[in-house]
């Protein structure tokens, strides 16, 4: 009998076909899912977070009081961040005790990027200041960014017989501890701007606090003490209406609103610079993709021409940065105080 050619015969079906369609289709779908979970769970919750990160308002806290130009930079910033980030930024000033209420609040909160702080110069002159200590900037806070500097400026009264730095300078070797210098407060830069001035001249003057910068400046115009270290920002007015002159300027570089007044260390003292700066911090811990968000977006603010107009139309500098940057700073920061502090022989309890 002649065989059937293979072709011909019928299809065995098959147990597999038979079966497959709804096995193989869930099988499918359950392993997607599985992969889809697993990828979830292998994660990290810090990545996850900065996925998501801000959903909520953000809030900045201020060491210091309200009204002044470090205030008003710091709500612009706000704005401008938040716009970027799509959530609002609450500014929250919490002045007083160098610092200490502003810091206790803000290293209390979640290490979440839903609460930052400004820090400003002063924070690293307070720890190494105070015995003991008040806080640890560095175990305490992660640095986000540098925002903004400002200029001190060696003032006296349009009148004053100091025509020069080094008028003064030479009036205070002869005359000791009789030469008056005001500052705004004990431990602020501008104090240090003068403690670290004696050490680089050798010279030696009684220094006068005071609790605010126009209580300052009034007594400098009464004749009550002889120069004056204050920020340029506050005592721009008086410079322009020609109640004051300034013999120097504390930073490397000229002011940009005062481009006529020469540095310290154009006038024979080198080394010596000083400058007031903030920095917006968050609590140690605050997980790096979070941090990495806010310096990124801080970046573009702070690229931004309007913003950059609006600083330094008041004669503060605009910084920025890398969060490494910011972080050797605030260390260079730290050790530098602490030593003119233990040379000069200061302590505040």
């Amino acid at each position: 009998m002649p065989k059937r050619p293979e072709s011909s015969l019928p299809a065995k079906p098959s147990i597999a076909s038979t079966h497959r369609c709804p096995m193989i289709g869930l099988t499918r779908l359950a392993i997607l899912a599985l992969g889809t979970l697993l990828i979830v769970a292998w994660t990290p919750p810090a990545a996850r977070a900065a996925d998501i990160y801000p959903s909520k308002p953000i809030s900045l806290i201020l060491p210091f009081g309200a009204g002044n130009g470090s205030d008003l930079s710091s709500r612009r910033l706000a704005t401008q961040l938040g716009k970027i980030l799509g959530q609002q930024i609450v500014v929250e000033n919490r002045p007083g005790a160098g610092g200490v209420g502003a810091v206790k609040q803000v290293t209390s909160a979640p290490a979440d990027g839903y609460t930052l702080m400004l820090a400003g110069a002063g924070m690293p002159i307070s720890q190494a200041l105070f015995n003991p200590p008040p806080y640890d900037m560095l175990k305490s806070f992660v640095p986000v960014s540098a925002i903004s500097s400002n200029d001190v400026a060696f003032l006296v009264k349009a009148s004053s017989r100091y025509a020069t730095l080094d008028d003064f300078i030479r009036e205070a070797k002869e005359r000791k501890k009789g030469l008056m210098v005001g500052v705004s407060l004990l431990g602020t830069t501008q104090h240090m701007a003068a403690e670290l001035f004696k050490l680089h001249t050798h010279t030696d003057f009684t220094i006068v606090p005071f609790r605010t910068a126009s209580m300052l400046t009034t007594a400098l115009v009464g004749e009550n003490i002889d120069l004056a270290f204050e920020f340029v920002a506050p005592t721009l007015p008086m410079l322009n209406s020609g109640q004051l002159r300034a013999l120097a300027v504390s930073s490397a570089q000229r002011s940009p609103v005062l481009p006529q007044v020469p540095t310290v260390a154009e006038q024979g003292i080198p080394d010596y610079a000083v400058s007031s700066w903030g920095m917006i911090v968050a609590p140690v811990n605050t997980p790096a993709p979070i941090v990495k968000r806010l310096n990124t977006e801080i970046q573009n603010v702070l690229q931004d021409p309007e913003f950059i107009r609006q600083l330094q139309g008041s004669g503060t500098r605009v910084l920025g940065g890398t969060t490494d940057q910011a972080r050797q700073l605030m260390e260079s920061e730290i050790v530098r105080w602490k030593k003119v502090i233990d040379t000069a022989g200061i302590a505040l309890q």
